[in-house]
């Protein structure tokens, strides 16, 4: 059961229209992506002894510190902020247990939806980008999660960072 929160983010991402253009560069959206491998995350703000990373380098933020952390997970999806009104994309770590740990946002998402990835996979993307940028939408290398990768979850995909309720499961 989805909460009001999950609701509101799920309806977003369901009716987010594409461009012409986006459809001939990709098989799917972000969206759609995060729908078909996406898990939802409980909102948990920062743990105590993390630094508060920098504002608007959500990826960086969270790449660095499942680098740094191996009981942490990295996690790139779309989040509701604290007003409910607007759907970002961003980037967490988790810790197994469902939860979303940004240490981005001063205050904690209102619903994250995300897919958690395999800390080898962020690292190898963040070399091939000579960036920290975000692994789904990662027009640098033309979309591979969005088209012939993303069928591909054996190599991206980190199942310790499962989150609380699968997305596609959403609509039943």
């Amino acid at each position: 059961m989805m909460t009001e929160h999950q609701q509101e983010l799920y309806e977003m991402l369901l009716t987010y229209p594409r461009t012409p253009a986006a459809r001939k560069a990709q098989k799917r959206s972000p969206m759609e992506f995060v729908i078909q491998h996406g898990w939802w995350y409980e909102p948990g703000g920062a743990m105590k002894d993390i630094e508060q990373g920098t504002v608007q380098e959500c990826h960086k933020n969270a790449q660095l510190l499942a680098n740094d952390y191996d009981s942490l997970t990295y996690c790139e999806g779309f989040a509701l902020d604290k007003s409910g009104s607007l759907i970002v994309v961003h980037a967490w770590v988790t810790d197994g247990t469902g939860r979303a740990i940004d240490n981005t946002w001063d205050q904690p998402g209102i619903a994250y939806a995300g897919v958690p990835f395999k800390i080898s996979f962020i690292r190898l993307t963040c070399l091939k980008n000579k960036a920290h940028l975000s692994v789904i939408d990662d027009w640098i290398n033309d979309f591979p999660l969005l088209n012939g990768l993303g069928e591909k979850p054996e190599i991206w995909l980190d199942e310790r960072g499962k989150g609380i309720g699968r997305l596609n499961d959403s609509a039943d």
